[in-house]
């Protein structure tokens, strides 16, 4: 019992402070001297400013950049989500909301984050470019030599796709201007394609140095098998039906097939390096 009265005597919240921590130092003095005089003189200093008022400066500095738009990147990753599915809206500070979407351009990247060959598959007419301007020569000098851009009827794709691995065929209507533009394009296209193919034969039968008994046409056989990619072309007003059923809804539409199937329609840059 005398134990409790112990314990509970030494619990006292309001307990007096000695008197020898209220006796006052020299130290102690010129510290309060100081707080008390900076308290004041900050008192004074934000009254003034509050009744002298604030003075708003703005600087305007205008960009010497002659290009009528802008280029924003954004990089996005997605683990389990198609970029195709994303959208891009922008908010202004006055709640005004602007859907950019149509206006991106998407590249899709491989596991190395290289960016893949077909890109831009939203991208608008009229952001590309559409010919390539370093092709100079008409389409009628490029066929002096013969034609490289197969022209295909609906049987003659339908072999292309059985028979080469990569089809990259321009639905074209001959009316059509922006497909005009591009037809020397195409060609030029076709014949490094052509060409690749060539150098491809030459090196594997070396037929240049040491001669070959191949005729002409084993040998147009040969670069027909080692061609990377069959360049061909159909014209939407004599072969309607066929592009009606490929669902061709504008020109030209530049589409590849893989392995017989339609992989993807390009709609980047229109040149032959890209």
């Amino acid at each position: 019992m005398a134990r409790s009265r112990k314990w509970a005597s030494n619990l006292d919240m309001y307990r007096k402070v000695p008197m020898d921590l209220l006796e006052g130092t020299k130290r102690g003095s010129i510290i309060s001297y100081v707080a008390i005089f900076t308290m004041i003189i900050l008192f004074f200093m934000e009254t003034i400013s509050f009744f002298a008022g604030s003075t708003l400066q703005t600087d305007v500095s205008l960009d010497n950049n002659t290009d009528p738009k802008l280029r924003v990147n954004i990089n996005i990753t997605m683990m389990d989500l198609r970029c195709d599915y994303a959208t891009v809206d922008i908010v202004s500070p006055l709640g005004t909301s602007l859907n950019v979407t149509s206006h991106l351009s998407k590249f899709s990247l491989d596991a190395r984050g290289l960016r893949d060959r077909f890109h831009g598959r939203n991208m608008q007419q009229s952001d590309i470019l559409m010919h390539d301007e370093l092709v100079t020569d008409t389409l009628e000098d490029l066929h002096v030599n013969g034609e490289d851009a197969v022209s295909l009827d609906s049987e003659g794709l339908e072999d292309a796709r059985e028979e080469y691995v990569y089809v990259f065929v321009d639905f074209y209507a001959s009316w059509c201007s922006h497909c005009k533009m591009l037809a020397p394009t195409w060609e030029v296209l076709a014949e490094t394609m052509t060409e690749a193919a060539m150098e491809k034969v030459d090196e594997t039968f070396q037929h240049l140095e040491k001669g070959h008994d191949y005729t002409t046409k084993e040998y147009n056989e040969a670069v027909k098998v080692e061609l990377p990619v069959m360049v061909a072309k159909v014209d939407c007003v004599i072969h309607k039906q066929l592009c009606l059923d490929s669902q061709i809804f504008a020109y030209p539409t530049l589409r590849l097939f893989a392995e017989g199937k339609s992989a993807a329609d390009y709609r980047g840059d229109r040149t032959v390096l890209e």
